[in-house]
């Protein structure tokens, strides 16, 4: 068995910078440059703020960490309204009574109104509780803004979403980063504009 190398950490993060170009967005089903993918990402939750609705954020394993943490950045930086349903009660609760397949899609029911936003965070795009969620918050009138990686055709990419980002990626470290890395430039650049939390 060989040993690994300081040069394959250094090649898997240049592989990580290349990514960033590579990844692309759609809006609204039609491919737009990553800039303005992002550019309108920020008008929705700038719209958010200025018409006090809400964003919510789900996420499984590492993903759940993710937005977690960015979630509570909108929160703090920018005043918007962001919640997760990363409580460890919610979870069990959901996941013993209507199975985890059901753990994102019953809470958002509940709270979410029309003309929220959902931001569905998935490496693979391809899991149940994710997607099932996703086309509640379609159905209830609800923009979807996603952030996918591995195959294009994941299940996630395909909902008719308002936004959806990819990384053509099948490593999950790259796919979690690069999806983490765009969504905090966003946070940041609103930040700067509204300097809320000042």
């Amino acid at each position: 068995m060989s040993h690994p190398s300081g040069k394959e950490a250094l090649s898997w993060l240049r592989r990580l910078a290349k990514l960033f170009d590579e990844s692309t967005c759609r809006h609204r089903g039609e491919p737009v440059s990553l800039d303005r993918g992002l550019t309108i990402l920020l008008r929705i939750w700038s719209r958010q703020i200025a018409q006090d609705r809400s964003v919510f954020w789900i996420g499984n394993g590492g993903s759940a960490a993710l937005v977690s943490h960015v979630s509570q950045d909108l929160i703090n930086k920018c005043g918007v309204r962001s919640l997760t349903f990363n409580d460890p009660s919610l979870i069990t609760c959901m996941s013993n009574d209507y199975g985890y397949e059901q753990v994102f899609k019953r809470p958002l029911l509940a709270l979410a109104r029309e003309r929220d936003v959902l931001m569905a965070v998935s490496s693979s795009g391809m899991s149940t509780n994710i997607v099932d969620a996703a086309r509640a918050a379609l159905e209830r009138g609800m923009d979807l803004v996603t952030f996918s990686a591995f195959s294009a055709d994941n299940h996630l990419r395909k909902l008719p979403s308002t936004l959806s980002f990819h990384t053509p990626t099948e490593i999950y470290g790259h796919a979690e980063l690069t999806h983490e890395a765009l969504i905090h430039a966003a946070v940041d650049i609103l930040y700067r504009e509204s300097g809320v939390g000042r």
